[in-house]
């Protein structure tokens, strides 16, 4: 298809094109067009498909016809201009026909968002300061004590025995609001771990110190933002029972447990040595990612660039996509979330916008450092990347390129890999002190 293709105006974000598709090209279009239309028409004496092409024109009007084959062939002209005049829509184009008539080239405007002109502002020699965190004796008993956990067993402690933060305790429990028992606050032989945070602030910490085959009230208030209308802000009293109270075992931190538990070390003294090597370790790298994170932000503060509000709106929908997606892993649907949190769907992007804003800068500045830098990405790279993800899966490469292999896929890719070699090139130039 021959198409022309120009930049009318450019203001702000919003450009404005003129795209024109020669008059043969349009008469073709109108062959297939008429085809596909003869096809779906029924008009009587004739077999679907077999209606001829004038009839279809007369039944259908020339116009509805012009507008059918424009219709099928706006996709392509659109495409067509976008290549040649090298522009980025990030939202669907408004367009609007100047001309279209048989024997005369189809000419079309089309309005659309663009990606924002990003002026870069300095992103080499960018200083920032590296603050590690140093770890406490306290930090190796945590690790230690998740080592315990591992291994620990629940035993149910005797009857008559206190209850503590970390214990689970088996209850029965009933609600009330000025006496009256309300829908939804009673349960039976629920284990209730205290300190997880599962029910009403204020609920588990009343229990510690109760025993096993006591009752207990407990008296709570509800959170303003809660999913019943009936309770939100309202003071409850829960009658509990406690049946039974379990506690982890944890066994002793001994040499024996240090050598059930790591074949690099035979005493405790070895094992904290080693976990002290490790945290550091893992302190630095942390550090170093804090440190990274905020090259990136500061070249992204230094630069100049108007983000339009449709790419952060299309980044929320995709971070959103995102949540729901790790919910499903946890067995929660994005419907249950927001009803266990007392939110919705325009809440959660409310509070997400800043972070999407961010993400969005962050790409582009990457864009415009790629471009600055001629930042290319071979075969190799996407090799590599690939390779990646084919060792995730448990795939050949091979396999894998077999899966992505439109050049949708490919570009995407290669945008991946000169996107990573920005960021490396910004840490790779930047004063990490």
């Amino acid at each position: 298809m021959e198409v022309q293709a120009k930049v009318l105006t450019r203001e702000g974000n919003e450009v404005t094109m003129e795209m024109t598709a020669a008059a043969a090209d349009l008469e073709r279009q109108l062959a297939v067009t008429t085809k596909r239309i003869a096809k779906e028409v029924s008009i009587p004496g004739f077999r679907p498909g077999k209606v001829p092409a004038k009839l279809v024109e007369n039944y259908v009007g020339e116009e509805a016809l012009l507008q059918e084959a424009l219709d099928d062939m706006l996709q392509e002209i659109y495409g067509a201009a976008l290549d040649q005049t090298e522009i980025f829509p990030v939202d669907q184009p408004h367009i609007d026909v100047q001309n279209l008539k048989r024997g005369e080239d189809v000419k079309l405007t089309a309005r659309v968002t663009v990606k924002p002109e990003v002026k870069l502002g300095q992103y080499k020699g960018i200083e920032v300061a590296k603050e590690v965190y140093v770890p406490t004796e306290e930090d190796i008993d945590a690790e230690i004590k998740r080592m315990q956990e591992r291994i620990a067993r629940t035993i149910d402690l005797p009857e008559g025995s206190a209850i503590e933060d970390g214990d689970t305790a088996v209850i029965d429990f009933e609600g009330f609001l000025d006496g009256v028992a309300f829908e939804g606050g009673k349960g039976e032989k629920y284990p209730l771990t205290i300190g997880s945070h599962t029910f009403i602030p204020g609920f588990e910490e009343q229990l510690v110190g109760v025993k096993s085959g006591e009752e207990a009230e407990v008296k709570v208030t509800f959170p303003e933002k809660y999913n019943s209308e009936e309770l939100a802000g309202k003071d409850a009293v829960f009658k509990v029972k406690v049946h039974e109270v379990r506690r982890r075992d944890l066994p002793p931190v001994d040499d024996d447990f240090v050598k059930d538990m790591r074949e690099d070390c035979d005493t405790v003294a070895e094992l904290r040595e080693k976990l002290r090597e490790e945290l550091n370790e893992k302190a630095e790298q942390m550090a170093l990612d804090v440190a990274q994170n905020k090259v990136l932000e500061q070249a992204v503060a230094n630069a100049e660039l108007d983000v339009p509000a449709i790419m952060i709106d299309n980044k929320l929908d995709h971070m959103l996509e995102d949540f729901e997606s790790q919910l499903q892993y946890q067995g929660i649907t994005l419907e249950r979330f927001f009803q266990l949190t007392n939110s919705t769907r325009a809440e959660w992007k409310s509070k997400q916008r800043d972070r999407a804003e961010e993400a969005v800068k962050q790409d582009l500045v990457l864009e415009a450092i790629v471009k600055a830098e001629d930042i290319q990405a071979d075969e190799a790279d996407i090799d590599k990347q690939m390779q990646e993800i084919a060792d995730s899966y448990g795939k050949t490469l091979q396999e894998i390129k077999n899966t992505f292999s439109s050049n949708e896929q490919l570009r995407f890719f290669e945008y991946n890999v000169k996107m990573l070699k920005a960021i490396e090139f910004l840490n790779t130039n930047a004063v990490i002190k």
